[in-house]
């Protein structure tokens, strides 16, 4: 087991300070991405807003990293990806789904047929860190 405090110290505002320029690293469990792949479901009464890390590998030359905020209320989901970095092709397409209750995060894989070869990155692996920031205002029915 490691020890943290060798790592982690009390930062300002409230953080924790990472000492000697250490770092966070990221290993799965990883998902493969197939039609409508749900990576991830949250309640809305819980949180009102996620911002995502979604890391994809296909294979050797198709790797994409993105980010993507995602803001619902229990009758609307509302998906922005403001940041996207692929070595050749972009892998994943992200969505969102609610009802009263909860909110779907769902992936596809990009599958373009206009492109020569067609690309199809069914099947792509994918491994994501999740921000969760809580609901402030209690839900009224």
């Amino acid at each position: 087991m490691q020890n943290l405090k060798k790592y982690l110290v009390n930062g300002l505002k409230n953080t924790l300070l990472f000492k000697n320029n250490a770092g966070i690293s990221h290993n799965g469990p990883w998902k493969q991405i197939y039609a409508d792949t749900q990576l991830d479901r949250w309640h809305v009464g819980e949180f009102s807003s996620v911002e995502y890390t979604i890391s994809a590998d296909f294979d050797t030359n198709n790797k994409e990293i993105i980010k993507v905020l995602i803001t619902a209320t229990r009758d609307r989901a509302s998906v922005v990806v403001y940041a996207r970095n692929n070595t050749l092709n972009d892998i994943i397409e992200v969505t969102a789904t609610v009802n009263d209750s909860y909110v779907d995060v769902i992936l596809n894989p990009v599958i373009d047929g206009d492109l020569t070869p067609t690309t199809d990155f069914t099947g792509a692996k994918v491994i994501y860190t999740a921000q969760y920031f809580h609901t402030q205002t209690p839900l009224v029915v």
